[in-house]
C-alpha cells in the first residue's frame, strides 16, 4: 500500500488564533479531528482537514495537534436557498488545490457531502446528522432548510457508492433507503486522553450529567419530566450538570426547558454552556451518571466518552447510544418517549453502588481505539482509489 493524503471535510471548533474566535459560534465536536490523529499515529495516511466557516471574515490554515486544517471563510447567507452551490463550488476548488487521493466528507446536513461529489475526485462520506431519518420526528415546512438539506442529501446519496455509517442503527436505515450504497459500519474513534482521566478522584453522589444541544431531539424535555418524578427526598438532592447550552442566544424550547428546571432544581442546575470535548469528559467523569434521553441519535459520542471516564450511562432505547451501552456494558437503556422510565433508572442508578468500569473501558478499547478505526478507514480508502473514482 502506497502513502496517502486525505482531505477531510468537516466540523472543527476554531482555535483561539482564528481571527473569528468566540465572535463565530461553530460545532464543538471534535471527532474528525480524533480520527486525523489517530490516522497520522498509525497509518501512512497524510490527513488534512477542510472546515467551511459561514461568517468568517478570512481564510485561516493552521496546524492544530500536528495536523494541518484549513478554515475556509464563506458568506452566512443564502446557502441553503441556494442549494448549497456556491459552497461546494468553493469548497471544491479548494480541495482540487490540494490535490488529494481522496475526499472523506463527513456529514450530509450541510454542504459537504456535496462538495465531495462537486470536486471529482475519488471520496466516501461518513452520514451523521441524517436528514431523512431526523426529519421523521418532526416534519419540517416544506419551505425550510431541513427540508432543502434532505433533497440534497437523497441527490448525493443516491449518486454515492461509499458511505460509512458509524453504527448499525444506521446501517439499516441507509440499506433500506439507499440501496445502491457499499455501506461500511466504522465507529466513532475517542480522543486518548480519555484514557489519562482518573475515574476515582473527584466523584460526586448524586451528580448527573447532560452532554448535548438543548433541543426536542436530544430529549432535554424528558430529562426534566424524569428529573420531576423523583421522589423529593431525592430531588432535594440531586444536581442537574449541562454541556452544550447556548448561553448567547437561546431558543424558545431551551429557555422554557431551563426555567423549568429551575424551577425543579434552583441552583442545583448548574449551567456549563459550550466547553472543550477533555474538560466536558472531566467534569462527567466526577458525575454519577450521564443521562441521554436522545429521540434520535446516530452514534452518541458524549456515552462513549461517559463509559471511557467510568461514568455510569442511561439512554433512549432505538438509537445507536443502546446499542453501544448493549454492546459495552457500563449503563441502561429507558424506553423512547418514557420519562416515568427515565425517572425509575435516574433513582436506581444514584442508590447503586459505583459501577465497575475497567472491562467497559477495555471493550471500548479494543472495539473503538485510534488503531483500529484508523486501520479500518485505510483499507475503505484503499479500496476506493484501487477502483477509481467513488
Amino acid at each position: 500500500m502506497t502513502a496517502l493524503s486525505i482531505v477531510h471535510l468537516c466540523n472543527l471548533p476554531l482555535p483561539e488564533t482564528h481571527p473569528d474566535f468566540e465572535r463565530i459560534l461553530t460545532h464543538p465536536g471534535r471527532w474528525v479531528l480524533n480520527l486525523a490523529l489517530a490516522q497520522k499515529a498509525h497509518t501512512d495516511i497524510n490527513p488534512i482537514l477542510v472546515v467551511q466557516v459561514p461568517g468568517a471574515s478570512a481564510n485561516h490554515v493552521q496546524c492544530i495537534e500536528g495536523v494541518d486544517v484549513h478554515f475556509v471563510a464563506a458568506p452566512d447567507r443564502l446557502r441553503s436557498a441556494t442549494l448549497f452551490h456556491f459552497d461546494a463550488k468553493r469548497l471544491s476548488k479548494y480541495v482540487r488545490n490540494i490535490d488529494p487521493d481522496l475526499v472523506h466528507a463527513h456529514g450530509t446536513e450541510d454542504a459537504y457531502a456535496l462538495s465531495a461529489l462537486a470536486t471529482g475526485l475519488p471520496y466516501v462520506i461518513t452520514v451523521q446528522g441524517c436528514l431523512f431519518i431526523i426529519n421523521r420526528l418532526a416534519r419540517p415546512p416544506l419551505i425550510s432548510r431541513n427540508t432543502i438539506v434532505q433533497l440534497i442529501e437523497r441527490y448525493v446519496l443516491r449518486r454515492a457508492s461509499h458511505v460509512i455509517a458509524k453504527s448499525k442503527y444506521v446501517q439499516k436505515e441507509l440499506t433500506a433507503t439507499f440501496p445502491n450504497l457499499c455501506l461500511h459500519e466504522i465507529p466513532n474513534t475517542f480522543d486518548p486522553r480519555l484514557l489519562e482521566i482518573d475515574s476515582t478522584k473527584g466523584l460526586v453522589p448524586k451528580k448527573i450529567a447532560f452532554v448535548g444541544t438543548v433541543i426536542p431531539r436530544k430529549g432535554f424535555d424528558l430529562l426534566i419530566d424524569a428529573v420531576a418524578s423523583l421522589p423529593e427526598s431525592l430531588i432535594s438532592v440531586v444536581e442537574l450538570h449541562v454541556f452544550g447550552n447556548h448561553s448567547g442566544q437561546p431558543s424558545d424550547y431551551e429557555k422554557r426547558e431551563l426555567e423549568r428546571a429551575r424551577s425543579i432544581l434552583g441552583d442545583r442546575l448548574v449551567l456549563h454552556g459550550i466547553l472543550p470535548a477533555i474538560e466536558v469528559a472531566k467534569h462527567v467523569a466526577g458525575c454519577s451518571l450521564l443521562v441521554a434521553p436522545s429521540r434520535e441519535e446516530m452514534f452518541g459520542n458524549q456515552v462513549i466518552e461517559a463509559m471511557l471516564v467510568g461514568t455510569a450511562v442511561l439512554v433512549a432505547d432505538q438509537t445507536a447510544m443502546a446499542e453501544n451501552v448493549r454492546r459495552f456494558g457500563g449503563g441502561s437503556v429507558a424506553p423512547q418517549e418514557d420519562a416515568l422510565a427515565f425517572g425509575k433508572g435516574i433513582q436506581a442508578a444514584l442508590e447503586a453502588s459505583p459501577p465497575t468500569t475497567e472491562s467497559v473501558r477495555n471493550r471500548i478499547v479494543k472495539a473503538m481505539g485510534p488503531s483500529t478505526i484508523a486501520l479500518a478507514h485505510r483499507e475503505v480508502y484503499e479500496e476506493i482509489c484501487k477502483n477509481g473514482r467513488r
